[in-house]
């Protein structure tokens, strides 16, 4: 009986947590990248391009290296920095996942074939990254950089962006005439 208290209060809770971090905040201004008159090509991934970048800047060995080498002011303020540049990479990638749902919301909505199951797993994927987010949010303010984390948002940006490609190549088929754009190019 107890287990089923607890059950339905951290369903609940999670229910809330969810409802909370979906509803528009008044008063809020969207994002320039947001902007419905974005080109198609733009709402496709930016920042997600940039990963190999990221992990090199935040690789292990450079931080073993600023320990051996470095005073321990200067090892605390280059990591202090690569945490700044995590937490803004994690930025543009909510960015990128943003857009990318934006326009799968709009490819399903021009779709005469959505069908449930495809509307639960975008579903599925929003929660999995909106998690897996909020995760290396939490340990980035503790001043922990988890590169695995920032992959796999990274991976779930680009799994988003070719179900929304393979969409658009079969809305153009079934239109008969191109989307306008040259992503396949």
């Amino acid at each position: 009986m107890i287990e089923l208290v607890i059950f339905a209060g951290v369903a609940v809770a999670l229910l809330l947590l969810m409802l909370w971090a979906a509803r528009e905040r008044a008063g809020s201004q969207r994002s320039p990248l947001a902007a419905p008159d974005l080109p198609l090509e733009e709402m496709f991934p930016l920042h997600c391009r940039h990963f190999p970048q990221v992990r090199q800047a935040l690789s292990g060995p450079d931080d073993a290296y600023l320990r051996q080498r470095a005073s321990r002011k200067i090892a605390r303020r280059a990591r202090a920095e690569r945490c700044l540049v995590a937490r803004q990479f994690l930025v543009g990638i909510e960015e990128d996942f943003s857009r990318l749902n934006r326009l799968g919301r709009t490819l399903a909505a021009l779709s005469p074939r959505v069908n449930r199951k495809q509307e639960t797993e975008r579903v599925w994927l929003w929660l999995r990254f909106w998690i897996s987010c909020r995760l290396v949010s939490l340990s980035l303010r503790t001043g922990r950089v988890s590169v695995p984390r920032l992959a796999h948002l990274a991976q779930l940006v680009g799994h988003l962006a070719a179900e929304i490609e393979t969409a658009m190549g079969g809305l153009e088929t079934a239109a008969g005439k191109p989307l306008g754009t040259s992503l396949s190019a």
